[in-house]
């Protein structure tokens, strides 16, 4: 993962960005009106799609795809996933919206680090 601090602030605000639009679109959709099961498929669905519109469209020349991808599909796909299953307030899509995308990246940094492991420089 990238450490410059122009990238790590990009991934960031791409990543509350992101599940921020895909948790309003899925709740105004769906907004709780499809149940638990049904509402999760379908928002993720749309969560992905807006997710692959924003991350590839927009974002992906400002901070490179490799980067942006996992993380805003991810963050997409939970976000929208909570907006088929409530119907929820623009304050509440915001804080949703903030925390998903945030956790999602946080959650994908930590991953990345357990995986990879200690770094040696200069090898």
């Amino acid at each position: 993962m990238e450490k410059r601090l122009y990238f790590v602030l990009g991934d960031v605000l791409a990543n509350i960005i992101v599940a921020t639009v895909a948790l309003a679109v899925s709740s105004t959709l769906l907004g709780g009106n499809l149940g638990m099961l049904p509402g999760m498929l379908i928002g993720m669905f749309v969560g992905m799609l807006i997710a692959l519109i924003l991350s590839m469209g927009v974002l992906a020349p400002l901070l490179g795809i490799m980067e942006i991808m996992m993380p805003c599909m991810l963050g997409g796909m939970i976000a929208g996933m909570l907006g088929g299953m409530w119907d929820l307030s623009a304050a509440q899509i915001l804080q949703w919206g903030a925390a998903t995308g945030l956790g999602t990246l946080v959650l994908i940094y930590i991953m990345n680090a357990l995986l990879t492991g200690p770094q040696q420089l200069n090898r």
